[in-house]
């Protein structure tokens, strides 16, 4: 029983971590129908430089100097990599997204090598009962703040009149422009939105595993986590990236490394099989 706890509050975890960054490619993609392959290597380029930051100026000085990092970074992406191809091929932009990983991997490599540094635990670093088990505070933190991260994303969307207007460009670009919406603007705030979804985790996710450029791996997983979901649903992402964390862990306990390190796209085959647009993706129909 002990042992089955523990599994499923490292699932727990590492699906919420999943779930963050299969989020941050969610709001790419309903807005921009852009799929992302660079977004854990957004995640690994938050981790090291908060890593930096926290090293050089302290906790309270690099948190706000690093979402301000990510607020430039998502802007000048979309600005300069994405914008241009406005009205290209789609799978121009494909390409350019997975471009933009490789390069982020390259000025990882670079500046930080492939050395795994020590994250700074700079919150409380007690333990928490959970059943039979103890749950580090790392583990709850992140998950914590996960869940705070979705809740004002929901918020953002449902409440606020720039969440209606990205939802309204999601449905239809052309007639969102018609009716006044700045298409490209509302671009460039999805891709700042997720570039700082994946800064927040980073500030959690650090101090768990450390930091290091192989963290974008992450990124590589959590593809089939929004498949599964749905690519335009933030609710499948959440659910996804919390069914794929915990069944990839029990996987690797039972069947081992070589088989859990498979299974999410074991999953991610099943589910497209069932359900081709993902567990609560749209469906659209075509008239043919």
């Amino acid at each position: 029983m002990e042992a089955i706890t523990q599994y499923f509050v490292s699932g727990i975890f590492q699906g919420s971590v999943y779930a963050l960054i299969a989020v941050g490619m969610v709001v790419i993609f309903k807005a921009t129908r852009v799929f992302n392959f660079a977004q854990g290597h957004l995640l690994m380029v938050g981790v090291l430089l908060t890593f930096v930051f926290i090293n050089k100026f302290g906790i309270w000085i690099s948190i706000p100097l690093a979402l301000a990092c990510a607020i430039v970074l998502g802007y000048l992406i979309e600005r300069l990599t994405l914008r241009p191809l406005i009205g290209q091929s789609i799978v121009s932009a494909l390409m350019m997204t997975l471009a933009l990983a490789y390069l982020l991997d390259g000025i990882a490599t670079i500046f930080w090598g492939s050395k795994i540094y020590r994250y700074p635990h700079w919150f409380p670093s007690q333990s928490f009962p959970f059943g039979p088990i103890k749950v580090s505070s790392a583990v709850v933190w992140s998950v914590l703040i996960s869940a705070v991260v979705l809740v004002a994303l929901a918020l953002f969307y449902s409440l606020s009149r720039m969440g209606k207007k990205t939802r309204a460009t999601a449905e239809d670009h052309q007639v969102s422009q018609s009716l006044g919406i700045k298409v490209k603007r509302i671009f460039s705030l999805c891709w700042m939105m997720s570039t700082v979804i994946a800064f927040i985790m980073a500030f959690f996710f650090g101090v768990h595993v450390g930091a290091f450029r192989y963290l974008s791996d992450w990124g590589w997983k959590a593809i089939p986590v929004v498949l599964v979901g749905g690519l335009d649903s933030v609710r499948g992402a959440v659910i996804g990236g919390l069914l794929v964390g915990t069944l990839e862990v029990i996987a690797t306990a039972y069947l081992g490394a070589a088989i859990g390190n498979i299974f999410p796209f074991i999953i991610l085959l099943l589910v497209i099989i069932v359900k081709p647009h993902g567990l609560f993706g749209q469906v659209e129909i075509g008239r043919v």
